[in-house]
């Protein structure tokens, strides 16, 4: 495999499953150096593990991102680490299937907190380090729900759409700079916010009608596009949202 990333250093949250476990070990295979960091200290562990088989450096450190403290200590210990950051994937996120009209204080806060707050203190976070260097990219991982609203998601909706923005807001303050922001937009994938919704055949056959791919994503195909979008070769996007869904948003708008 081609090594784009070599010499690069990345930053992947949410990194213990899904998503998150597929893009740092993509990352290793093409020859970044990584901090990895989730709340479930466990499984991430694994996820570095996984990551080391690949020959590369990986870091792994427990992180709320909820927490101003969790997260600047975290991009601390990568400059102390690595002395730099070049790319930063916000992927720590969390569902939500609670219709709005029951919605407590609590969970509105959760969600928010975890989808909106972290991508926000992560970002502003490495920004200077990035502007000190004239380099760098940013991959926010969104969802297609953040343009388009499903039952009982009111709040994802929000916390989607508001990541999508932050995308836009972020790149345009980084004008002048060599640094590309931009999200990633899944659609449906088969991760552990899911899993038990597509352990329903029924609601398989339900997804399928919708995507013109007919199939269901796993997260690598998440992983290739944000590694695409943290190449050079993508150097010329900027502020975008990238939906990686089977066509499914062209059903859905």
């Amino acid at each position: 495999m081609d090594k784009r990333f070599e010499g690069k250093v990345a930053i992947v949250t949410g990194a213990s499953s899904g998503i998150g476990q597929a893009t740092a070990i993509r990352f290793g295979l093409e020859g970044a150096k990584l901090m990895i960091c989730d709340i479930n200290e466990e499984a991430l562990e694994i996820t570095r593990q996984k990551v080391l088989e690949t020959g590369t450096e990986c870091l792994a450190l427990k992180v709320d991102v909820r927490s101003q403290t969790d997260v600047e200590n975290c991009i601390q210990a990568t400059l102390d680490a690595y002395q730099t950051i070049d790319i930063l994937v916000n992927n720590a996120g969390t569902g939500q299937f609670v219709p709005f009209a029951m919605m407590e204080n609590e969970e509105y806060d959760r969600v928010m907190d975890i989808n909106v707050r972290g991508m926000f203190f992560f970002s502003r976070g490495v920004l200077p380090t990035m502007m000190d260097n004239d380099y760098g990219k940013i991959i926010n991982i969104t969802s297609i729900m953040g343009e388009v609203a499903g039952q009982g998601q009111s709040i994802y909706n929000t916390s989607k759409g508001a990541a999508k923005m932050m995308t836009q807001g972020i790149a345009v303050d980084c004008s002048g700079y060599n640094i590309n922001v931009n999200a990633v937009a899944p659609g449906m994938i088969m991760t552990g916010l899911t899993q038990n919704m597509l352990g329903d055949e029924d609601q398989v056959v339900y997804f399928l009608e919708k995507i013109p791919k007919r199939r269901i994503g796993v997260p690598e195909d998440i992983a290739a596009a944000v590694l695409f979008l943290s190449s050079d070769e993508a150097s010329y996007i900027h502020g975008a949202t990238l939906h990686v869904d089977g066509g499914m948003i062209c059903t859905r708008m």
